[in-house]
C-alpha cells in the first residue's frame, strides 16, 4: 500500500527516499546539529546512522507511511513526514526538516502546502496537526504561511534534552480550510 508518490511543485520535486540519497541527506541536513536542535531526534554522527535511518523508510514505504525526500533541482535538501499517522482517527501530525543553507527560502513553506494539499486530496483525513518549539519561530512561521492555525501550547518533556520541559506550539489545519484557500 503505497502513499507516498511524487509531488511537483513550482521549485521542488518531493519523492520516496532512494539509497543514493545517504550521503547528500548526511552531508545537507542530517548530521547538522543546527537543522536537529528543535527536532526529537539528534544529529547523525556517521552515514551509517543515515544509511540505518533511510533503509528503513524505504522499507516502510510498502506498509503506507508517507514520508518524502525534498529536493532541489534533484538535490536532496530536506525531508517532510507524517510523523504521526493515525487514519483510524482521521488525522496525523507532520513533521520536517531542511538543511541549514536552504532556510528562510520559503522552500519549507512550499513542502508543508503541497503535503498538506496531498493528504487532503488522497486520504479522508479531517485535520492535520504539527507541532514545534516555541523557540523555534522559523517553523511557527512556516506552518502559519501554510494556513496552519494555533490550537494550543503544550508543556512536554523532551528525551532529547534529559527530559527538559518545553513548551510546543500545536498547529493545525482542517480539510474545510484547505479547500476554502
Amino acid at each position: 500500500m503505497i502513499r507516498t508518490f511524487p509531488i511537483q511543485t513550482p521549485r521542488l520535486y518531493l519523492r520516496q527516499f532512494m539509497i543514493t540519497d545517504i550521503s547528500r541527506a548526511y552531508d545537507n541536513w542530517m548530521s547538522d546539529t543546527d537543522v536537529t536542535e528543535f527536532l526529537s531526534w539528534d544529529a547523525h554522527r556517521s552515514r551509517e546512522e543515515t544509511e540505518r535511518t533511510i533503509k528503513n523508510w524505504i522499507i516502510s514505504y510498502e506498509y503506507g507511511t508517507m514520508d518524502w525526500c525534498i529536493t532541489l533541482k534533484q538535490e536532496p535538501i530536506g525531508s517532510i513526514t507524517a510523523v504521526q499517522d493515525f487514519p483510524e482517527k482521521r488525522y496525523c501530525e507532520l513533521g520536517y526538516c531542511i538543511g541549514k543553507d536552504h532556510w528562510g527560502k520559503g522552500y519549507m513553506t512550499e513542502a508543508v502546502k503541497a503535503v498538506t494539499s496531498y493528504i487532503f486530496r488522497n486520504t479522508d483525513y479531517s485535520w492535520i496537526q504539527a507541532r514545534c518549539d516555541s523557540e523555534n519561530h522559523g517553523s511557527r512561521r512556516c506552518l502559519e504561511k501554510s494556513s496552519y492555525k494555533h490550537a494550543a501550547d503544550i508543556d512536554l518533556p523532551t528525551p532529547k534534552r534529559n527530559g527538559e520541559v518545553r513548551t510546543f506550539h500545536m498547529m493545525r489545519i482542517d480539510r474545510s480550510d484547505m479547500f476554502r484557500m
